[in-house]
């Protein structure tokens, strides 16, 4: 009697389970689309995530976050490039004995934009590869090499009324940080105020989906970047790095997921011909650009003669999936010529 029963119970569990695979979601990419992107007009409050082939867009308030925490094998952390955070490492690893008197000659220097050369030290590898170099540094297993930091906030997003471009409003102020591997999958960090003599403790675990996981000491873990394969472009204010004078700020600023294999290039028509007639066919595979997340960065724009896009150049990327998209900047301003309103047409390049 049992097995008159067995048999169909175990055809149906079969039968379902190839239900689920089959209802399995295909992803397909988009052929493309023209994207206003939504980085919030003059001041510029947004970071956007861009997926071409998903044709989706993320946004964050560029001020939601102040550390990333690396989620791959290795122990790094990142600042906020966008609120132009800065840190320099302290010759002590107890955090509660940093004092005022102590780093009172490191405020100049530990910050963007003040035109010295060597200031790029204080701030992530400019060129993404957050891996080999950050400002802090790599975070070590003995707990007697992981130093303190002073660490610039930098600034919070400007909130008054404005037709012109201001990036940049009030300063977040000044944190003494020193970040611990609390074990094989989690990171440790203290911070306090400069003359506090206790400290404050967060705990933030590694997930290997994402590149990063966020933190801001105010709130806590916070969403930002999406998960590592579901982003290619980055719309974001920027610290980038003007050579013999250190760094400055950027705005309208496009940067590529390089630490997913992401690579672009830039084509000028007077070489490829146009938009419209370049094909699969046309891409030179040996001009991508894969370890510098600036490939695009600001050289769609510029603001010259009045805030306008360069109309001799387009753009070829290849995602981490190996799709192949053009892609067009179409404006940085609304009309009436206000900045932070860029827009962009893109097109999956298929045989």
């Amino acid at each position: 009697m049992m097995k008159k029963y067995f048999l169909p119970i175990l055809i149906s569990f079969v039968v379902l389970l190839n239900c689920k695979e089959d209802d399995s979601p295909i992803v397909v990419p988009q052929p493309g689309a023209t994207l206003d992107v939504p980085v919030g007009g003059p001041t510029e409050p947004n970071q956007v995530w861009v997926d071409l082939d998903q044709n989706r867009m993320n946004v964050n308030q560029r001020d939601s976050w102040d550390f990333g925490f690396y989620g791959g094998d290795k122990f790094r952390v990142i600042l906020n490039n966008s609120t132009l955070m800065a840190a320099g490492k302290l010759n002590t690893t107890s955090i509660d004995e940093v004092k005022e008197s102590d780093i009172a000659s490191m405020k100049s220097v530990v910050t963007v934009g003040n035109f010295q050369a060597d200031n790029v030290q204080y701030v992530d590898d400019i060129m993404g590869n957050y891996l080999e170099r950050t400002a802090i540094d790599e975070i070590s297993e003995k707990d007697e090499e992981n130093h303190v930091y002073l660490v610039n906030m930098g600034y919070s997003v400007f909130t008054g009324n404005t037709n012109d471009l201001k990036v940049v409003g009030e300063h977040r102020g000044w944190k003494k940080i020193r970040v611990l591997r609390n074990d094989s999958n989690s990171y440790k960090i203290q911070f306090a105020d400069i003359n506090d003599t206790t400290h404050k403790e967060m705990i933030v675990k590694k997930d290997k989906e994402y590149h990063f996981s966020y933190l801001s000491l105010s709130v806590g873990i916070v969403k930002v970047q999406p998960a590592k394969n579901l982003w290619d472009l980055c719309f974001t204010v920027f610290i980038n790095e003007n050579k013999g004078h250190g760094t400055y700020t950027f705005s309208d600023f496009v940067t590529i997921n390089t630490m997913n294999n992401t690579g672009a290039y830039q084509a000028n028509i007077s070489d490829v011909g146009s938009y419209e007639d370049f094909t699969k066919e046309k891409v030179d595979y040996t001009k991508f650009v894969y370890n510098d997340h600036r490939v695009i960065g600001s050289s769609w724009r510029t603001t010259y003669g009045g805030a306008k896009v360069f109309t001799d150049r387009f753009y070829v990327l290849k995602d981490s999936k190996g799709n192949l998209f053009k892609l067009k900047f179409l404006n940085m301003t609304d009309k009436d010529g206000r900045r932070g309103y860029p827009k962009f047409e893109y097109k999956l390049l298929t045989n």
